[in-house]
């Protein structure tokens, strides 16, 4: 039994051994179906350069593993591949949460405030209600893990830290801002203007400046929800394929990364 981490064994699987399967070639080209004699020489050999071509070019459609078939008859696929495949497809049930509490964002310095938005934000991003009312993650986890697999990378959770400055005017300096309370038939509602008294020159009383960070930490947390799933995910299938009997000829491994590597970090 060859011993591999999580990540390159299934690398090995969608990238060498899944191509292996499903091979549907163009025609180019084709027989010469016995014609008559007088073609039979020359065609025959036009008939055969056609067949080779068929067996050396793809027609670019994916197999029934979404991965592009290799072009020459390699044999069938390892059984621990399509082991791997079988795991990871058992993914579109799986149902993925984030805890209330979910902060992506504790190595940034942020404030509650600037946290709490961020985070909101991103569920925004992250998050759909499907059909039954259901909330899930937007992409599905057996197509994030399918892809980095293909791709031999990970999902890229890294983030400078934001700067924080506060939101300019038109004219270049800090603008200012007030909130009024605006009622429109029996409505009554608070609404965000501007907060310079032009008569006077002078901000009103009640009047804020703004801050806004930058690069918006809402990206980075949408991002590290993508590789807190995907590591998830990852773990989800090697416990799959470590039930006995699953694989013959491959003991998985975990991944070598942690779950949030972000956690007591210092964000560059």
């Amino acid at each position: 039994m060859k011993i591999i981490g999580i990540e390159a064994f299934l690398s090995w699987a969608y990238v060498e051994e899944l191509p292996k399967a499903g091979r549907e070639p163009v025609m180019l080209g084709g027989r010469s179906g016995g014609g008559a004699s007088g073609y039979a020489g020359g065609w025959d050999a036009v008939s055969q350069q056609g067949e080779l071509l068929a067996e050396m070019v793809s027609d670019g459609r994916p197999n029934q593993y979404g991965v592009l078939p290799i072009a020459i008859d390699c044999g069938p696929p390892d059984p621990d591949a399509l082991a791997a495949h079988d795991a990871i497809s058992a993914l579109d049930h799986w149902e993925v949460g984030f805890p209330d509490d979910w902060n992506p964002l504790a190595d940034m310095n942020l404030s509650a405030a600037d946290i709490a938005d961020c985070v909101g934000r991103a569920r925004g991003r992250i998050l759909l209600t499907d059909g039954k009312g259901r909330v899930r993650f937007r992409q599905r986890p057996a197509e994030l893990v399918r892809h980095h697999a293909i791709m031999r990378s990970a999902p890229d959770w890294q983030a400078k830290a934001p700067v924080g400055s506060f939101v300019l005017g038109t004219n270049g300096k800090p603008a200012w801002f007030r909130k009024v309370v605006v009622t429109e038939g029996v409505t009554s509602f608070e609404r965000e203007v501007d907060g310079f008294n032009p008569k006077s020159r002078r901000p009103w009383h009640d009047a804020y400046k703004k801050m806004t960070l930058t690069p918006d930490p809402m990206l980075a947390a949408v991002d590290r929800a993508e590789y807190e799933v995907w590591f998830a995910a990852l773990d989800e299938v090697r416990r799959t394929l470590g039930a006995p009997g699953v694989l013959t000829g491959h003991v998985v491994e975990p991944a070598q990364r942690l779950a949030r590597p972000w956690e007591n970090r210092v964000a560059s």
